[in-house]
């Protein structure tokens, strides 16, 4: 399921998170390391976001981050976004979706038993 990005919500969400990580595809593969975002202006900063990432972005800008919950049962923060990056080799990402997600199994829920009508315990952002 995908949501237009609220911003002011989007930080919200993303200080209910402790940990990132940010998947990549190019290479042949997709890739996955951990981040530390900063919402600035708007964006996603990721001040170091690993050597891979720096080399694919520029042919593969479609990029998401994956926030997992803090506790057992919580939503995973997933946003969607483009990125691009700085001068001093920072990774900007523009979102341009994001979700709050929970599969129906962690919840004792029936797909589609609920009033996201994403098929788990979907949240939009916002």
């Amino acid at each position: 399921m995908s949501i237009p990005v609220d911003l002011a919500a989007l930080g919200e969400a993303l200080a209910r998170h402790d940990v990132a990580y940010l998947l990549t595809s190019g290479d042949g593969r997709p890739h996955v390391t951990q981040v530390v975002p900063r919402l600035v202006d708007g964006a996603l900063v990721l001040a170091e976001p690993g050597r891979t990432a720096r080399r694919v972005v520029g042919q593969h800008p479609a990029v998401s981050l994956l926030l997992p919950p803090r506790d057992t049962g919580g939503h995973t923060l997933i946003v969607d976004g483009e990125g691009a990056l700085a001068d001093d080799g920072a990774l900007r990402v523009t979102p341009s979706h994001a979700v709050l997600h929970r599969a129906s199994f962690v919840t004792g829920t029936v797909p589609g038993g609920h009033d996201s009508g994403c098929g788990n315990d979907c949240r939009p952002v916002g």
